[in-house]
């Protein structure tokens, strides 16, 4: 039906502007270039080697980002990108309260104005507006919701293909070739700050069922969802070990860090389940560290995606859920457990250093689909098996191996 209607759409639009047959431009006479990418952290940091292949069709270009404020810190520090624009759209994601009026919009299009070539990675009523507003020499994009019509070349996105691939075609239509890229992040050597201030010790009841435990415990309540900048959680267990040497003073000695927060609620797994595996191998004498979402409780001391992910380093083993934060830490080397449920990792980059867990049901997504059925509307008619039946033995094993493949052995 949505495939209809965006048919609908685009043969209205297309009949009502039709293309001008504009030529693509030539690599020497591109000066400024706009992307534009308006979902979610992994989708923007999956974005970045086409990115860098559009600098590279394009030696004498500017680039200039546009994403949505939660997206940006994602961006930092890219050398391929001049600057990052933030835009939040003209509605909240799920309050549906206005944002940015269109009188904003015009404002931000005409400060990019002298565009010589858009490219957008998103394909939404938003971004295809933006284009139109823009209107740059020659811009390129999505069309999945039907608005392609704006742009003088669009792409249908098959479903079957993989995000990255889907926004290294996009990047193909303006010339590029993305052949050997992968997903990027860039942190700098500030990116983790000094322990003092940031990681205070700290008596907390931020997790009950640790009563005996001291935490540090660290959150941005208060940030991914009204300021949409990502800060997540971070709960380090004092262990009675001393730190061995050479590890980040702001994360000391943790062995294995817990991501136990997702972006929506379908890709949840069971906290107990997460608390199982920690307990296990605390009782082997490894520092367990545990990060989550800007709702879970804890004192409040934020720290950036980018921060987490420069601690995650310091750790032997890292363990997440299908969110942005799990493929920034895959992509740095670190060995990486990655557990999938409504949603299919086929569609996703996979590093030699990431190992998958995924329990698949007769309702899981199907082999050429991105996720289940249930992800659109989020409601599942299966009591979320999908993670609900996925064992913590599985976990443990897995950890285990990326602990023996890193030549690291943990105590019996």
């Amino acid at each position: 039906m949505k495939r209809l209607l965006a048919s609908l759409i685009h043969a209205v639009g297309a009949t009502l502007f039709p293309r001008r047959g504009r030529r693509a431009p030539s690599p020497e006479s591109v000066r400024r270039i706009v992307v534009t990418h308006f979902h979610y952290i992994g989708d923007v940091f999956f974005m970045t080697p086409a990115v860098a292949a559009l600098k590279r069709r394009f030696p004498n270009a500017v680039i200039d980002a546009i994403v949505k404020t939660r997206c940006r810190e994602v961006l930092l520090g890219n050398p391929h990108l001049r600057e990052i624009v933030c835009f939040d759209g003209l509605c909240n994601d799920r309050t549906r309260e206005p944002r940015t009026d269109w009188r904003g919009l015009r404002a931000l299009a005409r400060r990019l104005c002298d565009c010589d070539l858009l490219v957008d990675f998103t394909g939404v009523p938003a971004s295809c507006a933006l284009a139109a507003l823009i209107r740059p020499r020659w811009s390129v994009g999505f069309s999945k919701t039907g608005f392609g019509f704006v742009f003088d070349r669009e792409l249908w996105p098959a479903p079957e293909i993989p995000l990255v691939e889907k926004y290294n075609a996009v990047a193909t239509l303006a010339g590029a070739e993305v052949g050997g890229l992968m997903p990027a992040i860039y942190l700098e050597d500030d990116a983790v700050p000094g322990s003092a201030g940031i990681l205070p010790a700290v008596e907390s009841d931020a997790l009950p069922q640790n009563q005996d435990a001291r935490w540090i415990a660290t959150s941005g309540r208060d940030s991914c969802c009204a300021a949409k900048v990502s800060r997540p959680e971070v709960a380090i267990h004092q262990g009675s070990t001393a730190p061995p040497a050479g590890k980040t003073p702001a994360l000391p000695g943790c062995d294995i860090l817990l991501h136990v927060g997702a972006g929506f609620p379908l890709k949840l797994w069971p906290v107990e389940k997460f608390r199982a595996v920690a307990e296990h191998f605390r009782a082997r004498g490894l520092r367990v560290a545990l990060v989550g979402g800007p709702s879970d409780p804890g004192e409040i001391v934020n720290l950036t995606i980018r921060q987490v992910a420069a601690l995650a380093r310091g750790c032997r083993v890292y363990v997440g859920l299908d969110t942005g934060l799990t493929h920034i830490v895959a992509s740095l080397g670190v060995p990486t457990v990655a557990i999938y449920g409504p949603t299919n990792p086929r569609f996703l980059p996979r590093w030699p250093n990431e190992r998958v867990v995924w329990t698949q049901l007769p309702c899981s997504a199907a082999e050429n689909k991105q996720h289940c059925a249930a992800v659109p509307p989020m409601r599942c008619g299966y009591q979320h098996r999908c993670m609900q039946q996925l064992g913590v033995e599985c976990v443990i094993r897995e950890i285990n191996e990326c602990l023996v493949a890193s030549s690291i052995s943990s105590p019996s």
